[in-house]
C-alpha cells in the first residue's frame, strides 16, 4: 500500500511538470535571469501505522513587487538574498480516510474452556459486518484550505514587515449514521525582522488561532413496527449537541544565514516557538426523565431521574507547546540543493512529537525545479508512544 501511495505523488509530480511545460513557463535559460512569479503545486501522501490514508495537495502563487534576479546565489535562495516584497495566495486540499470495523461477540458458557495460564478462551468471535448493520464501512475529513501572506521590505535599511492569514472549512464523515459534524479553523499573524548584511535575517512573530468543532447527535433508537425490538425509529426521542473550541497565541524568534563552504553555498535557519491553547468542551444537556424502550422496563415506565442543573456542562483545558526547529541546506551547485530538517515539540498535556525531514530540490532548467521531500513524525504521551508516520512529497515550481 506504501508503494501504491508514493505512486501517486510522483504521478502528481508529473503532471504538474507537464502543466508548467504545457503553459510555457518551463522556458530557455537564455531568455533572461530575472521574475516576478513563481508558482508552486504539491502533493503528499502520508502512510500511517494506524491504517488512515492521508493526501495533500496545494496551489501557492506568489508576485514580486520587484523583479527578482536568481543570479546573486542559487536559484532557490534567490527570494532570500534579493530582499523581496511579496504577496502569496495559497490554497490545498486535504482527505483523511479511516475504515471502520463492527463485530460483537456471541458465546455459550460451554464454550468456555480453561487456559493453563489460568485464562479463559472464549471461543471464536462473530463479527457482523456494516451492511449488515446500515452503518457507514469509513470515516474521515476533507478540508479546504486557504492563505494569504506577504511582506514589505523597506529599501536601504533591511526592516521588512508582514502579515498572514490563513482558514479551513472542513467537511467530516461521521463513524455513525445519526451524528452530524461541521470544524473550521482560522489563523492570523504579523511579524517583522531585518537583515543584517545581505545573507542575515532575524524575525519575531506573533500569530493566533481559533478552531471549532460542532457534534450533534440524533439517535434514532425506537421500538420497531414490525417486530416490536428495539432499532432505528422514523424520529428521534433524544438530540444531544456538543462542541470544542480551542484558541491559541504563539510568538516564535526565528534566524536565517546563507554562507559559502568551499566552492559550495549553504544555509543554515533556525527557531523558537512558544504557544498556549485553552480548549473549551461543551457538553450536551442530558434530559430530566429517560422512558423505556423494553417490554422489561418497571411498570410506571420510568427508569431514571437525572437532573441536568447538578452536572457540569463545560469542560476547560490549558496546554502549553514548546517547540524548536533547526534546517540545513546544502548547494553543489545553484541548480542542486539537499536539505535535512528536524523540529521537536513539547507539549504540557498532549505528550511530545518530532519530525525530521530530507529533501532534494532540482532546477531542471533555469526557472522550474522539482522538489521530492521524504518525512518520519513520531509522536508519544506520557501513556506510550504511537507507531511513528512516514510521508512522501512532491513539489513542481514554475518562475516567469
Amino acid at each position: 500500500m506504501k508503494a501504491m501511495h508514493y505512486r501517486h505523488a510522483l504521478a502528481a509530480a508529473a503532471g504538474l511538470a507537464m502543466v508548467f511545460c504545457t503553459c510555457g513557463v518551463i522556458v530557455p535559460a537564455a531568455v533572461g535571469a530575472e521574475y516576478s512569479w513563481q508558482v508552486t503545486g504539491g502533493y503528499e501522501d502520508v502512510d500511517a501505522q494506524s491504517g488512515a490514508e492521508t493526501s495533500h495537495s496545494s496551489l501557492r502563487a506568489t508576485y514580486y513587487l520587484s523583479s527578482v534576479d536568481d543570479q546573486v546565489g542559487p536559484y532557490e535562495l534567490a527570494p532570500f538574498l534579493n530582499r523581496s516584497s511579496y504577496v502569496t495566495v495559497g490554497k490545498g486540499r486535504t482527505s483523511v480516510r479511516e475504515q471502520l470495523y463492527y463485530g460483537f461477540a456471541g458465546n455459550d458458557t460451554a464454550d468456555l474452556v480453561p487456559l493453563p495460564d489460568g485464562g479463559i478462551d472464549v471461543g471464536e468471535i462473530g463479527v457482523v459486518g456494516p451492511p449488515w448493520l446500515g452503518l457507514p464501512t469509513e470515516t474521515g475529513i476533507d478540508s479546504s484550505e486557504y492563505a494569504l501572506d506577504g511582506r514589505y521590505v523597506w529599501p536601504g535599511t533591511g526592516w521588512y514587515a508582514g502579515a498572514r492569514a490563513g482558514r479551513s472549512d472542513a467537511d467530516v464523515l461521521p463513524g455513525l449514521p445519526f451524528t452530524q459534524m461541521t470544524a473550521d479553523q482560522e489563523s492570523a499573524g504579523i511579524f517583522a525582522g531585518r537583515y543584517f548584511g545581505s545573507r542575515t535575517a532575524l524575525e519575531l512573530e506573533f500569530g493566533s488561532g481559533t478552531a471549532s468543532q460542532e457534534q450533534r447527535v440524533t439517535p434514532y433508537f425506537g421500538i420497531g413496527p414490525a417486530d416490536g425490538f428495539p432499532g432505528f425509529a422514523d424520529d428521534p426521542f433524544i438530540e444531544l449537541q456538543t462542541g470544542t473550541n480551542t484558541e491559541t497565541k504563539d510568538a516564535r524568534l526565528s534566524v536565517r544565514h546563507v554562507g559559502q563552504l568551499g566552492g559550495s553555498t549553504f544555509a543554515l535557519s533556525a527557531s523558537i516557538r512558544s504557544s498556549r491553547s485553552e480548549t473549551r468542551v461543551r457538553l450536551p444537556e442530558l434530559p430530566g426523565i429517560f422512558t423505556p424502550i423494553g417490554p422489561f422496563d418497571p411498570p410506571d415506565g420510568e427508569i431514571g431521574t437525572v437532573y441536568p442543573d447538578l452536572i457540569s456542562h463545560e469542560l476547560h483545558e490549558s496546554d502549553r507547546e514548546r517547540q524548536f526547529s533547526l534546517s540545513g541546506a546544502l548547494f553543489p551547485t545553484q541548480a542542486l540543493g539537499v536539505r535535512l530538517t528536524y523540529t521537536d515539540s513539547d507539549h504540557d498535556t498532549f505528550g511530545y512529537s518530532d519530525r525530521v525531514g530530507l529533501s532534494a530540490n532540482w532546477f531542471f532548467v533555469r526557472n522550474a525545479s522539482v522538489e521530492i521531500e521524504l518525512v518520519r513524525t513520531g509522536s508519544g504521551s506520557r501513556f506510550g508512544g504511537s507507531p511513528a508516520t512516514d510521508s512522501l512529497g512532491v513539489r513542481v515550481l514554475g518562475r516567469f
